[in-house]
């Protein structure tokens, strides 16, 4: 699997992630915490101290959204969806499920565990600002009430129904389950996010007009995502039912070129990558499949030791490839490229190389069968 980031541990199997966009959001809070937060709600605190209990609950804040999405992850576990990982990002996080649920009410329950998370934790916060008050110090309680307060502001930005959101896949989940259409309740969320998308990139220019440049570029940075992401999110539906039951046999560039591991890679790029305009190559020997060459593995060798390097010093072995089968899904094979953040994955039977299937190939197949109706 293609990782993404720094790796903070493991829990039952899922990775627990940071991406390195995380920083930049971590050190935003921070400051608008420590510059306005806590300035502006404790007037006789000092710097110093504002600067500290910033950190504390930024951390505390960012520990919330990642039990946030535990609870996602629990409860797809409990209903046999596989989640790969979550990371933390610089628009919250994210719960990698391998597969999206088959059933409705999976889906309902999945979306709707976040949420729940969130409420108790921010009921949690909210109860230990009220009865700890008389005994703490008011910046920690500050800290207790803010943790408190953005939770529960989480939950109503989470249920907002429009995809992605939480909202959006349970308000999914309930159509899909009373229409029994998929893809028509994923285009109804979906174009409901898009509205909440365009909503939210007019509010925010509306903030920095108003005088709140960093807020308001924030608000148009998680508009512009939530867009993306809806539309996304109706495409990998469309994907999924144009490919599901399709056989990747039926889609695979069959008797692909080949190259042999003692080429040297100035002649892979002169008489293979330039001549033929592709950016993958098997690599056979002795009608042997062997490994897989690729454009990005040339590229990071010095262009004086192309003569002197040969393809079998750069290519991806045959032991290190993810393979897959003529008779396996289509749809199977475009999650397992997504995964493993692969263009393209050998196709074997017997042990023999009989094709190469591409993100390019599936992406083709399924534009025909929408252009065709079929």
């Amino acid at each position: 699997m293609q990782r993404q980031g720094l790796t903070l541990g493991t829990y039952k199997n899922i990775r627990i992630g940071l991406d390195y966009s995380w920083f930049v959001m971590f050190v935003l809070v921070v400051f608008m915490l420590a510059r306005y937060f806590f300035p502006q709600n404790y007037e006789d605190m000092a710097a110093w101290e504002a600067w500290l209990l910033s950190v504390l609950a930024a951390l505390l804040f960012f520990v919330s959204i990642l039990l946030h999405e535990f609870a996602h992850a629990l409860a797809a576990r409990k209903r046999s969806v596989e989640i790969s990982e979550i990371i933390l990002f610089i628009f919250g996080g994210l719960a990698k499920m391998k597969k999206e649920p088959e059933r409705a009410r999976d889906e309902f329950v999945i979306a709707g565990a976040g949420p729940l998370c969130s409420f108790i934790i921010g009921l949690l916060f909210l109860g230990l600002a009220f009865l700890l008050e008389p005994f703490i110090r008011e910046g920690l309680h500050g800290v207790f009430w803010y943790i408190g307060y953005i939770n529960i502001l989480l939950v109503i930005f989470n249920l907002v129904p429009g995809f992605p959101l939480d909202g959006g896949r349970m308000l999914r989940a309930a159509i899909w389950h009373y229409s029994g259409n998929l893809r028509k309740s994923t285009r109804i969320v979906s174009n409901m996010g898009q509205i909440f998308a365009f909503v939210l990139m007019f509010t925010g220019v509306m903030v920095i007009f108003g005088g709140g440049l960093i807020v308001g570029i924030v608000w148009i940075f998680v508009g512009m995502f939530l867009l993306q992401s809806a539309k996304s999110g109706y495409y990998m539906v469309a994907m999924r039912e144009g490919l599901s039951g399709i056989p990747v046999g039926k889609i695979m560039t069959t008797n692909p070129s080949t190259v042999h591991p003692n080429v040297s890679i100035k002649n892979l790029v002169d008489e293979y990558f330039f001549k033929n305009r592709f950016s993958c190559f098997p690599v056979m020997r002795n009608d042997e499949f062997v490994g897989l060459v690729e454009i990005n593995q040339v590229k990071a060798v010095d262009r004086d030791q192309w003569q002197y390097t040969r393809v079998s010093d750069v290519m991806t072995p045959r032991d290190a490839l993810r393979t897959v089968k003529p008779d396996t899904d289509a749809y199977d094979v475009l999650m397992q490229m997504i995964d493993a953040g692969s263009g393209r994955l050998p196709v074997l039977e017997n042990g023999e190389l009989v094709g190469i299937i591409s993100r390019k190939d599936i992406m083709q197949f399924v534009e025909f069968r929408e252009a065709l109706g079929t």
